[in-house]
């Protein structure tokens, strides 16, 4: 038996992880062959072994791979597409679909993303739903996504939750002697636009306005409208916030172990690696009251994420600030400070 992977279109993100978790695991697979179809600019040199290939896809190649596995294809073999997307063509064995992109299956705005963004998602969408009944199974990572797909019109039968991550067996997470900053909160997020940091930073300006500075790590790439927009909201208003690009993995997991508490404000997500990285290193989480948070962890504090007060909040509430409420007064009280305004 052969299994073949597609994952000709990740090079980055939370994809990446996904797809080096996947590798990683193959050394346990030892009497089987894995042959993983990866994109150009995705560096796999760290993996190889003798039981796994690799074949190099340039990006106006990804459309021929499925047609390139089916020839090597035989009866026993499986074929996993990390693509979010299903072949165009059925496969004579069984072939399973790792979904792991929302708005690929959902509805979400996107009226703030780029042009080419908005292309490539509607594409994307349409080639998922024309192709649906091309695959045999599909493996989605929470139930929140499994629900999306029933409420689609995928067969329950068809469908399962497995999510799966890489676990570190060195590291000994019963004895957590980890250096943890006081009051620094840190998230671990692209740009785009659902990661909400416009009523992230929004809180943290009413934060300021208390003369409250909690510290905020961000993970964003400098050039961009959004680190632009940050750095002037800084500067106009003190906050203490360090933002730190192009991050390697390792320095990565070192911020979950050094800070105080995991925020994530996102609006949309089909997994949410961050919260389950932040879990597995006991690290408190602040976030949305939404679905996907609740299918991997119970946060210590939940808010709005379309609130920004509710999120500033959220954060005073962690940090144990009490916060001032309205006071209820009689009705004669009321009329005379009416009078006396």
């Amino acid at each position: 038996m052969i299994i073949f992977v597609n994952a000709s279109n990740i090079h980055t993100g939370g994809g990446k992880v996904i797809l080096n978790d996947f590798i990683s695991a193959t050394k346990y697979f030892d009497q089987i062959n894995f042959k993983i179809y990866v994109d150009s600019r995705y560096n796999f040199t760290e993996f190889e072994r003798s039981n796994v290939s690799f074949n190099i896809t340039k990006k106006k190649q990804r459309f021929l791979v499925c047609f390139e596995i089916e020839k090597q294809t035989h009866n026993d073999d499986i074929v996993i597409y990390l693509t979010n997307i299903p072949p165009i063509i059925r496969h004579k064995c069984k072939t399973v679909l790792v979904q792991s992109n929302r708005f690929v299956i959902d509805y979400f705005s996107l009226s703030d993303f780029s042009i080419v963004t908005k292309i490539r998602l509607y594409t994307e969408k349409l080639l998922f739903f024309i192709n649906k009944n091309k695959i045999d199974y599909i493996v989605v990572q929470s139930d929140s996504m499994s629900n999306v797909l029933q409420d689609k019109g995928i067969d329950k039968n068809k469908l399962f939750i497995i999510a799966y991550k890489k676990i570190d067996e060195e590291e000994n997470l019963n004895n957590l002697n980890y250096q943890r900053q006081n009051n620094t909160f840190l998230y671990v997020s692209s740009d785009d636009p659902h990661k909400n940091h416009k009523k992230l930073i929004e809180a943290w300006c009413l934060l300021s306005e208390e003369n409250i500075y909690p510290k905020l790590i961000l993970t964003i790439d400098k050039n961009t409208s959004l680190h632009s927009s940050i750095i002037k909201k800084v500067e106009k208003n003190g906050l203490n916030i360090d933002i730190i690009p192009n991050l390697e993995r390792e320095k990565i997991l070192n911020l979950y172990k050094q800070s105080t508490a995991l925020i994530f404000p996102s609006l949309f997500e089909s997994y949410g690696l961050p919260l389950v990285e932040a879990n597995h290193y006991k690290l408190p989480v602040i976030a949305s009251e939404l679905d996907f948070v609740r299918d991997i962890l119970d946060p210590v504090e939940t808010f709005d994420p379309n609130s920004s007060k509710s999120i500033s909040r959220s954060v005073k509430r962690f940090l144990k600030i009490k916060e001032k409420k309205t006071e209820v007064v009689k009705p004669e009280v009321f009329i005379k400070s009416v009078i006396n305004l």
